[in-house]
């Protein structure tokens, strides 16, 4: 057996058992880039190649399990981070590797589950930088490129075991936008206390917390539904009918769901396939009305 084949078969026990195992510093890594410089060095591009997207794998399973137990540690922020991460490299992957068998590698389900983890958190607005670039290089060649003098390196493709990107050397920023869907998510927004102008956490993370504290294993699948309900117009009493409307529609209260059973609210509904740990309550919350699926 030489050492891709041995490679191979610990990347599929990782992957079978990646529940229970956690390690971020694995050294199959380095073997990989071994093996990968050798194929480069023979000349060996698809092999440089395939061995370029075992790599990744191993990546994405590590960043999905750091997420995880970040969540579990009440790291929010840094999950939310580390989730963007593992959505950029199954992006990057998945235009260089197909799955022969069914979820062979976990990946669909890697990337199904980070975007509902995505979808409970209350992060809503973003900041986005604009700039004017001036000047970039392949990661590749190290050559300058622009429209007009390309250097033959296709962003994003693989060469010599390597991704190609294009680094902006030169660059003038331009503004920032507040934005609600942005390119990346990492610049999210948050408050400053005016007395120490220090930043602060002032998100709700109740939805999160319910969701991890759901889960045993980073394995067990859960799904999310995100709907819209009437709620009883006893939850909103203290709202006069001449008040905007709590179903945020922007029309007065007495002329839109007043006149209805009831108020028209976003509702999500978390259907966990493992069982979660006994005693999880449902939660009711002013924007959220939770519940809770046992198969």
């Amino acid at each position: 057996m030489n050492d891709l084949d041995i490679a191979l078969e610990y990347l599929h026990k990782v992957v079978e058992h990646s529940d229970i195992t956690a390690r971020f510093d694995d050294p199959f890594i380095n073997i990989f880039t071994r093996m990968k410089t050798q194929a480069v060095a023979d000349g060996k591009e698809k092999e440089a190649k395939m061995i370029w997207c075992y790599e990744h794998i191993l990546q994405i399973h590590q960043s999905y399990l750091k997420a995880f137990f970040e969540l579990k540690n009440g790291q929010y922020y840094q999950a939310w981070c580390t989730l963007e991460r593992v959505e950029i490299e199954l992006n990057s992957l998945a235009r260089h590797f197909t799955q022969e068998n069914d979820d062979e590698y976990m990946l669909d389900f890697i990337g199904r589950h980070t975007e509902q983890f995505q979808k409970v958190f209350p992060y809503k607005l973003f900041i986005s930088p604009a700039f004017l670039q001036f000047e970039k290089k392949c990661s590749i060649c190290g050559k300058l490129i622009s429209i007009r003098n390309p250097c033959g390196h296709l962003k994003g493709e693989i060469y010599h075991g390597e991704e190609c990107l294009h680094e902006v050397t030169k660059a003038e920023f331009l503004e920032l936008s507040v934005v609600s869907n942005p390119v990346q998510k990492y610049s999210v927004l948050f408050m400053s206390d005016p007395d120490t102008k220090k930043e602060v956490d002032h998100y709700d993370y109740s939805l999160v917390k319910y969701v991890i504290s759901g889960l045993n294993k980073p394995f067990d699948a859960w799904d999310v539904q995100l709907t819209r309900i009437r709620q009883p117009h006893s939850l909103f009493a203290h709202i006069s009918k001449d008040d905007k409307c709590p179903c945020e529609s922007g029309k007065i209260y007495k002329n839109c769901c007043m006149k209805a059973s009831g108020v028209l609210r976003p509702h999500i509904k978390i259907l966990f396939h493992v069982p979660p740990p006994d005693g999880l309550p449902e939660i009711i919350y002013p924007n959220y009305k939770k519940q809770i699926n046992k198969p």
